[in-house]
């Protein structure tokens, strides 16, 4: 084996010289190497001796592989990986060792040559022969499709450049577009979302996979049995896909979420991990019982008005939190000043922008009075409006001005509940709303009704009827 790999190389370096100098030249560079020559003749030897220690180094570690490692071999998360693995290795690699050996000679040859050794002829040559092998690879493997972008990093701003998309060459190819992109959604969506990108990178970099690979289908079967291992939801796996599917579309790269495995998979699991809602919906009842404990709870008339206020807008509404309070006290969020108009018989309510409603068409709902009534919202509305300062901002504030917060608007709610003698860890601020579907229904009032109510455009409010938790 050594003997035939020293007589390629050097049958090799005659070849060469003889294309250069003639063939008695050639043969004497062989035999007797010049000066100037001999160390061209060295290296290549050196060259040679070193692909035959790589050669059988990857021979014996291939014979050596144990079973566990081999594709088809093992079950789950495991022999998925051992399989991408096994895929990734270039036919040459897997076909026996001459591939090994072309591409060690070859890649060796051009480091060594490219030190000023080369004349001009022999320069335009390698480049020859380097392009042919480039050639001969790129029919083996296919490049994959430019996205347009990279995926650098995950986040609100993230990339080297701190951008808005996923990517430093996402946010150099669209611009200022970037910004708006994050607006078209929410920023609880896309805060979502950018959490998903950061556990698919993960798992592209333990897989030693490149984003825009042409392996991206198996990662994503492996991706999703990291989820079915963990047991999690399958609403939880329906949220993660959205997230890749937004991720995929932003890359220019195929929906690889709408593939049929991917499909035939996420059915599969849903039928074996049937999971439901447990919150339970607010009734009139109830709200009953949460007015009547606020004053208790509360350190100020001031601050009883508020939350009673708070409370009403929510149910009646069908209000989400992030539509009726601030996120924080400092910010200026949620419902404003001039979002409502109160009258003798109703409160009209303006809402200016919603999770379903990204554009900011908005959308106006009215409440109406209920006479007789502790809970009538148009009562709650104007007593907390007589006693709230003049000031522009958000409609539900504290008397030093401060913005009720989400945050704020939960842990009293929770503390009337327990106050009512209601199980608080059964409840959340989505409650309100659910509520509200669940009593409309319990009314008589029919679907278009409901839908209108909760300002739903599909048949998913029926998931917010829950008769049967109240």
């Amino acid at each position: 084996m050594e003997s035939r790999w020293g007589q390629q190389a050097v049958s090799r370096t005659v070849d060469h010289h003889q294309s250069i100098g003639g063939a008695g030249q050639g043969v004497q560079a062989a035999s007797s190497p010049t000066p100037a020559r001999s160390g061209t003749l060295r290296s290549t030897v050196s060259v040679a001796n070193r692909g035959k220690r790589r050669t059988a180094e990857a021979q014996h570690s291939q014979r050596n592989r144990s079973p566990s490692t081999r594709p088809g071999r093992g079950s789950g998360v495991a022999a998925q990986r051992a399989g991408i693995e096994q895929q990734r290795r270039p036919p040459a690699a897997r076909a026996g060792t001459s591939g090994v050996q072309a591409s060690v000679v070859r890649q060796e040859e051009v480091s060594d040559r490219s030190e000023g050794e080369l004349s001009g002829s022999e320069r335009d040559e390698d480049q020859g022969q380097a392009s042919a092998v480039d050639s001969g690879r790129a029919a083996v493997r296919p490049s994959p499709r430019q996205p347009v972008g990279q995926v650098s990093g995950t986040g609100t701003r993230c990339g080297a450049a701190g951008g808005y998309l996923p990517g430093l060459d996402m946010d150099r190819c669209l611009g200022s577009a970037a910004r708006w992109i994050q607006n078209s959604v929410s920023k609880v969506t896309w805060d979502a979302y950018s959490k998903v990108w950061q556990e698919w990178l993960a798992c592209l970099k333990s897989l030693n996979i490149d984003p825009v690979s042409r392996e991206i289908p198996q990662a994503m079967l492996y991706f999703l049995n990291l989820g079915f291992e963990r047991g999690i939801s399958a609403a939880a796996i329906d949220k993660k896909m959205a997230g890749l599917a937004f991720l995929f579309k932003l890359q220019g790269l195929r929906d690889h979420t709408k593939d049929f495995w991917v499909r035939q998979a996420l059915k599969g699991y849903r039928k074996g991990h049937k999971s439901r809602d447990g919150r339970r919906p607010v009734s009139f009842e109830m709200l009953h019982g949460l007015f009547s404990q606020i004053e208790g709870i509360c350190n100020s008339s001031f601050e009883s008005a508020l939350f009673c206020a708070a409370f009403a807008l929510a149910f009646f509404g069908a209000l989400r939190v992030g539509e009726l309070v601030s996120p924080s006290k400092r910010a200026n969020g949620g419902l404003q000043w001039d979002d409502l108009v109160c009258t003798q018989e109703s409160v009209r309510i303006y809402i200016k922008r919603s999770k379903t409603d990204q554009a900011g068409k908005g959308v106006q709902l009215e409440v109406f009075r209920i006479a007789g009534s502790q809970i009538c919202p148009v009562a709650a509305v104007k007593k907390f409006s007589d006693l709230r300062p003049r000031c522009p901002g958000s409609f539900l504030i504290h008397a030093d001005r401060s913005s009720l917060s989400k945050f704020q608007f939960v842990a009293v709610f929770k503390r009337c509940l327990s106050a009512a003698g209601y199980d608080p860890i059964r409840y959340s601020s989505h409650s309100f709303r659910i509520g509200a579907a669940t009593e409309a229904a319990r009314a008589g009032l029919g679907s278009e009704a409901v839908k209108r109510i909760g300002r739903w455009d599909s048949d998913r409010f029926k998931l917010y009827i829950r008769p049967h938790l109240l």
